[in-house]
């Protein structure tokens, strides 16, 4: 009896894990355990970049000078003043501290662009002060800039690859003023001509703008920049006749749209993956 008991035991016990194998067959796999993602927590290092653009030159402040006399003798009443736009291409090597501040130095050459002024004054027989006429004369020439600034930017976070940013740089304006000329308006027949004058200015400059990331090590750098360049002045102006030496001085400003590549020069460091556990 005890024996036909063992049987009887030992056979339910098989039959249980005959039954087991087969409902553990009909559930559904385990869920796979799947790769973490994993972002950069750290894309700090050295960087070079790359920029051109176009910029919409400005003057303001347009004024003359005039060796042993001023304007006011000569009966000056009007001057008035345009530059033309130019373009941009530009080279830079910096430094990315954290995911939040950055720095880097850049130097860039900006095609010449034309200008062009007139003065209007009412002085001597031709032009008699408080008269109905007045003498004038036209300026052109050509204003070429080399720019170099110390930039700091804050980057504000990115998404879905774009991060903008804000930033300012100081540094120094380098200009030629060439091919600078005076022609007579009213009488007509004057004709002057001035050396080719280069200087240096300090300049500063605000920007805004936004990154692409193509590849953790490429970006795309788009970008608005308005830049100050200080105050420009021409050579003095000699002439057949009695034209004072006259120099023409201006402030220049630019409004600056460039596109640009920035190259991380290190491979950005990721954080350790977390492995679940189960």
């Amino acid at each position: 009896m005890g024996r036909f008991k063992a049987l009887s035991f030992a056979g339910a016990v098989a039959l249980f894990g005959v039954q087991a194998a087969q409902a553990a067959d009909l559930l559904p796999p385990p869920p796979p355990i799947q790769a973490p993602l994993r972002g950069p927590v750290d894309d700090s290092g050295f960087y070079i970049r790359a920029d051109a653009g176009l910029a919409n030159v400005n003057m303001y402040g347009l004024r003359s000078s005039f060796a042993g006399t001023t304007g006011a003798a000569l009966g000056v009443t009007q001057e008035t003043g345009e530059l033309g736009d130019d373009g941009i291409l530009g080279l830079g090597f910096g430094y990315k501290f954290n995911n939040w501040f950055r720095a880097d130095l850049t130097g860039e050459y900006r095609s010449g662009v034309n200008y062009d002024s007139t003065v209007w004054y009412q002085s001597g027989a031709n032009c008699a002060a408080g008269g109905a006429t007045y003498c004038g004369d036209a300026y052109s020439g050509e204003v070429k800039t080399g720019l170099f600034l110390a930039n700091g930017y804050l980057d504000m976070g990115t998404w879905y690859g774009f991060t903008p940013y804000i930033g300012g740089g100081v540094g120094v304006a380098v200009y030629q003023v060439s091919s600078f000329k005076d022609v007579s308006l009213y009488p007509l027949g004057g004709f002057g001509t001035a050396p080719d004058h280069t200087s240096a200015n300090f300049a500063w400059a605000l920007m805004a703008g936004v990154a692409y990331h193509i590849t953790p090590n490429l970006l795309l750098d788009v970008g608005y920049r308005y830049v100050n360049m200080g105050d420009i002045s021409t050579g003095a102006i000699s002439c057949s006749s009695t034209c004072n030496h006259e120099t023409q001085h201006f402030n220049m400003e630019a409004n600056d749209v460039r596109v640009g590549l920035r190259w991380m020069m290190a491979a950005p460091v990721y954080a350790e993956p977390v492995v679940a556990k189960y």
